[in-house]
């Protein structure tokens, strides 16, 4: 016998959209959300509906905000924000999309030299040049900027 729901489909919405109006998310999280409450296909299905008609989930605004989020706070670069829209499965087209707006909004060159001149001030004890570069180099690919973004930067 199983045990008993702790919810019922209008408690589960009211958790959702509230879920929902506190940040943005995606259409996965609430349904992983849903899954967790021990809503039913059904359940979720219809609970996903209503949000998104009642504008409280839209995976667009969720990857166009993530983007600049991301970007703008902890200054990661496009390779990062991508793979972490895909680990959301967001679809490409809306990620391209995100991505594609951010470059508009945002002043991503000027972020990654920003964060390119810090790293450089951090490695000033690094006294070959070509080791203390390659340093730079891997730090700004771990943050997920492009090799061909970095790579004609000048430094202080």
């Amino acid at each position: 016998m199983s045990a008993p729901r702790a919810y019922d489909l209008t408690q589960m919405l009211q958790k959702s959209e509230a879920f929902c109006a506190y940040q943005e998310r995606s259409s996965h999280e609430v349904l992983e959300k849903l899954k967790r409450l021990g809503a039913h296909e059904g359940e979720i299905i219809q609970i996903i509906n209503s949000l998104i008609e009642n504008k409280f989930l839209d995976d667009e605004r969720f990857a166009r905000a993530y983007a600049v989020g991301k970007l703008r706070i902890k200054h990661w670069g496009v390779n990062k924000i991508k793979q972490g829209l895909q680990l959301k499965r967001i679809d490409s087209e809306v990620i391209n999309n995100a991505i594609q707006n951010m470059y508009h909004e945002e002043n991503y060159t000027g972020i990654l030299q920003d964060v390119a001149n810090r790293k450089w001030q951090e490695l000033i004890k690094e006294k070959d040049p070509w080791i203390r570069k390659q340093k730079l180099f891997r730090f700004l690919a771990s943050r997920g900027f492009n090799y061909d973004e970095f790579s004609e930067l000048k430094f202080d």
